[in-house]
């Protein structure tokens, strides 16, 4: 019995060694294949980035501000040269040639990408580094998405470069954010991963450039930090100006390097994002940009063309606020009106709005005062111009469309009051009763939000985004007039 376990033991010193070796081989091929396919998931990515690069101008970031603008920018940008006389905006912007957009409103270097994916929200390139930002930028519904999908759509190991679901690509909004994977041969958001930790990074790639499907950006970098995912640096909804201020001053102090850039509440910024695994599975590498120039182009956003004048059209440097500081809707007595007061934050992004209006109200007043008093405006009721001091109201949904024209007619803004007016109700006669209706069968209509509340959190955020709360509208408003602001 002893023999023949000695026998055994034997046998197994003898296999032992067999095993180990066969086990080695196996998971050295298993790690060459895991190698092999993360190389080419890498080749194939880039290989494709490049291919779509292939299809827009290759005429791109300060170059196309440069030939727009009258001057290039001096090395540091500032928002006011005279501090008795501040620009009305701390940015420049300028008129574009319009023949660069498409029939549908879009720049045409990016009209065939757009066709081949409607979620193709724009362009970003961010040059200096030895392998550059120069990538698509989308955005799904499913915020999640494009962490693991390319352009077309595929599964991707790199993901694509995509906007927050709460940004509107439609317009330029005071905080744009943008997340993509820090890639270890630093494609997509690789080379901001250690941004922060790099001053010959930090202190000379400071220029990022975000076209959008009708406008294009060029932003100046003022903030770069480390910090926890759990950060509040991702709130794009500001319920004053007061708190944007208190945001802006808040993220600029967190950067480990001192940019010297002074921000205000008009400020409008660009926010990047990325994951960085080597310091924490909690961590992300942060840079904030704001906005320094802008390329507008009439007919852009379906918006008509302003300037027809050739002359008029000149590429010139221009300031435009394209913004109201007060508005409301008014009925009744004009001594003692009845009115809404609808008082959106300067840049919570706040553009549509709708009111609930008694079934007696045929006539209305549109109440506003525009940022910039030389600026232009212009009312639609239902598609016709209208006078802003008598809108007749039908009775269902009537929409007030109000634009706002910067002094020199080369930027504009819309907004838009859909009014309803609640249809009389069909007296109910009860077979005991006189026919004759009695005033009050005739039901008020019910409010469909308190005055006094506020939207709630909304709970749509990146994929690394903690809750942030939305824009509140302050509303004074009587009990048959109900008001609701949405952000878009």
């Amino acid at each position: 019995m002893q023999f023949k376990l000695n026998l055994n033991i034997k046998r197994i010193k003898d296999i032992l060694p067999n095993v180990v070796l066969v086990t080695c081989i196996f998971v050295f091929i298993g790690s060459l294949f895991m190698i092999a396919k993360n190389v080419y998931a890498y080749y194939h990515d880039d290989a494709q980035y490049q291919k779509l690069r292939e299809q827009v101008s290759s005429d791109h970031s300060s170059k196309k501000f440069d030939k727009v603008f009258s001057s290039p920018l001096p090395e540091k940008s500032q928002s006011g040269q005279d501090a008795k006389t501040p620009p009305l905006l701390p940015y420049m912007v300028a008129n574009g040639d319009v023949e660069e957009l498409d029939k549908n409103g879009i720049l045409s270097d990016y009209s065939a990408l757009k066709s081949q994916n409607q979620d193709l929200m724009g362009w970003i390139r961010m040059p200096g580094f030895k392998k550059s930002i120069d990538y698509p930028v989308m955005q799904n519904a499913d915020r999640e998405f494009y962490l693991t999908h390319d352009f077309y759509k595929n599964d991707s190991q790199a993901g694509s470069i995509f906007m927050d679901e709460r940004n509107n690509p439609n317009e330029v909004d005071s905080h744009i954010i943008l997340y993509g994977h820090a890639m270890k041969d630093m494609s997509m958001f690789g080379n901001l991963k250690e941004f922060p930790g790099k001053p010959s990074d930090h202190t000379k790639n400071t220029r990022i450039y975000l076209d959008l499907m009708n406008t294009r950006l060029e932003y100046e970098v003022f903030s770069t930090y480390y910090v926890d995912e759990n950060y509040n640096y991702r709130q794009t909804s500001f319920s004053s100006n007061e708190e944007y201020a208190a945001f802006l001053d808040r993220i600029r102090l967190m950067s480990v390097y001192d940019y010297k850039i002074k921000l205000t509440d008009k400020d409008k910024i660009i926010t990047l994002s990325t994951c960085n695994g080597d310091l924490g599975a909690n961590i992300r590498s942060v840079t904030h940009a704001r906005l320094i120039r802008q390329i507008v182009y009439d007919g852009a956003s379906n918006i008509e063309p302003i300037v027809t004048d050739k002359e008029q059209s000149s590429k010139e440097v221009v300031s435009a606020n394209v913004y109201l500081k007060q508005l409301s809707l008014e009925y009744g007595d004009a001594a003692k009106p009845e009115k809404a007061v609808l008082d959106p934050a300067f840049l919570a992004g706040l553009k549509e709005f709708i009111t609930q209006l008694p079934s007696e109200v045929e006539t209305a007043r549109l109440f506003f005062e525009t940022a910039d008093p030389d600026a232009l405006v212009e009312v639609t009721l239902n598609g016709q111009k209208a006078d802003m001091n008598s809108l007749k109201l039908a009775y269902g949904e009537n929409i007030i469309k109000i634009k706002i024209i910067s002094r020199d007619k080369k930027y504009s803004r819309s907004l838009t009051v859909t009014a309803t007016r609640t249809p009389v109700a069909e007296p109910t006669v009860s077979p005991t009763t006189s026919s004759a209706a009695s005033p009050d069968v005739y039901p008020s209509p019910s409010p469909t939000i308190s005055p006094d509340a506020s939207p709630s959190p909304s709970p749509a955020m990146s994929p690394d985004a903690s809750p942030t709360p939305s824009p509140t509208v302050s509303a004074t408003v009587p009990p048959e007039l109900r008001v609701i602001a949405d952000a878009v």
